[in-house]
């Protein structure tokens, strides 16, 4: 008896295989490599009868706990969900994740895709359902571990702040290298000076930017000037004026890797740690201006080099929010400048909820300058030196002006 066997096209078909490693840290006297790894799944896929090679995805120097923040392990899920691959080969769990929940998740939306992870530490694969539960147990097992190296670094952080040692990350902050656990101001730190001396001068940060552009100021390690959207962190360092604050916040949290607010810690500040690069004095007035900038931002007044002299000197007594020098657009047909509520609603006729005025600029200032006795000749000509010295305040009303002179002297214009 003849028996003809049926032979389908799928199985005549190679298994398309992907193998994913990753390391999470770029020392390379690494037991297993991230070079050795992908030469291991690349000779073992090529020289596999039925297996068609499709790519080895790999992390380099990033944590296994949480998978969106690995661009290659979410490479590879893409190129799962497009139908591309049939196996993923993984070294073991702890590779493929660190966190049981989202090892789990990843591994059953794989299966659901048809598509097999084949352990090879463990000698498990994720379409064998007997495996299930050791899956399962050893998933926990490799967070744990992650949890266990975690808790001993953060005790040894905690210990070190006790005795008043904190290495810098890279060793290196602007203006200053680390040697042997000592903070030394390098060639950087007359960039360091220029913006300390330049904001309590008055500049903004984006003026302080350029001023370093003229200068040809360059971090000596990044070979780039330091931005305007990262000057506040210079200036509000202690670190340049000698000190150091450690353990500055809670240590992050394992899977989310947020600052963990509900776990203790405490604060140690160090004064006169190390050599400074900008005077205490100097230091000072600049903590004062930062103060400063965080109240008016509080009462809604974002400055910049741009701003009016006006604002953040004027306020509506309807709702309480600075006045804005505005172009005049919605008063077409006039020659002015003026002044208008900075409430979005005040300036739009169609969600207007303020219904107090806008004043011209150049009535304003006539009114201002019999205030403060001051000859009026024009809005070019105005001496706003002279008002920014001597008011507080002014509140513009719905048929009247108050100004609130410095020194809590009160008079109606």
């Amino acid at each position: 008896m003849r028996v003809t066997r049926v032979v389908r096209s799928q199985d005549l078909q190679a298994k398309r295989v992907a193998a994913y490693c990753r390391v999470s840290t770029l020392k390379e006297n690494q037991e297993e490599s991230f070079e050795t790894q992908q030469r291991y799944y690349t000779d073992l896929i090529n020289h596999t009868a039925g297996w068609q090679p499709v790519k080895v995805y790999a992390d380099e120097g990033f944590s296994g706990v949480l998978a969106e923040k690995r661009p290659g392990f979410m490479a590879m899920m893409a190129d799962a969900r497009n139908n591309l691959i049939d196996i993923i080969l993984v070294k073991s769990i702890s590779r493929f994740a660190r966190n049981a929940k989202e090892a789990q998740r990843y591994v059953h939306e794989l299966k659901g895709l048809g598509v097999e992870v084949r352990f090879e530490r463990e000698g498990i694969s994720s379409m064998d359902g007997s495996a299930e539960m050791a899956f399962s147990m050893l998933a926990v097992a490799a967070q744990e571990e992650s949890r266990s190296i975690s808790e001993n670094m953060k005790w040894s952080l905690r210990k070190h702040a006790e005795q008043g040692i904190r290495h810098l990350g890279s060793n290196r902050i602007l203006g200053y290298n680390e040697v042997d656990g000592m903070l030394v101001p390098n060639q950087d730190a007359w960039i360091v000076r220029v913006i300390f001396e330049d904001y309590a001068a008055g500049l903004y940060p984006i003026e302080i930017q350029r001023h370093l552009e003229d200068l040809g100021a360059a971090n000596s390690t990044t070979k780039r000037i330091p931005g305007s959207g990262n000057m506040r962190k210079v200036l509000s360092n202690e670190v340049y004026v000698g000190d150091r604050m450690i353990q500055k916040g809670p240590v992050r949290d394992l899977i989310t890797k947020q600052p963990d607010f509900s776990k203790p810690y405490t604060s140690y500040y160090l004064t006169d740690d190390h050599e400074p690069i900008v005077g205490r004095q100097l230091f000072e007035q600049v903590k004062a201006r930062l103060e400063s900038v965080d109240q008016e931002r509080k009462a809604g007044i974002y400055r910049n080099s741009q701003s009016h002299y006006l604002y953040g000197l004027v306020y509506c007594s309807e709702c309480g929010l600075p006045y804005r020098k505005g172009d005049g657009s919605e008063y077409k047909g006039t020659e002015y400048d003026y002044l208008v509520c900075s409430c979005r609603k005040r300036r739009d006729r169609n969600q207007r909820t303020c219904t107090n005025r806008s004043i011209r600029v150049d009535q304003l200032l006539k009114a201002l300058s019999k205030t403060l006795g001051l000859p009026w000749r024009s809005v070019e000509e105005f001496d706003s030196d002279a008002l920014v010295n001597a008011v507080e305040r002014v509140v513009i009303k719905p048929d009247d002006i108050d100004v609130v002179m410095k020194y809590r002297q009160v008079a109606n214009g």
